[in-house]
């Protein structure tokens, strides 16, 4: 597991969090604010799963690259857990 990327990543959803706990007062009231939560909730998702891929070892990260190289489009339910 390559330590930078994984604190790189550590650090982006650390700053999603923050910046999304200032947007939660504000989105009763402004729209904006409400697709910018949206926005940060998504970029969140994909940091983790892209920490969480990182994680894996070695194999599992081959037959998944295997599985993503015969898949045609990323759904945005890919991002979050089940």
């Amino acid at each position: 597991m390559s330590s930078q990327k994984a604190h790189k990543l550590r650090q982006s959803i650390l700053k999603y969090n923050t910046e999304m706990s200032k947007l939660k007062e504000e989105l009763t009231y402004s729209q904006d604010a409400n697709v910018k939560y949206n926005k940060l909730v998504i970029k969140k998702a994909i940091c983790r799963k892209e920490l969480e891929f990182e994680k894996k070892n070695l194999l599992q990260k081959i037959m998944n690259k295997l599985h993503i190289n015969h898949s045609k489009e990323k759904l945005i339910c890919d991002y979050f857990k089940s």
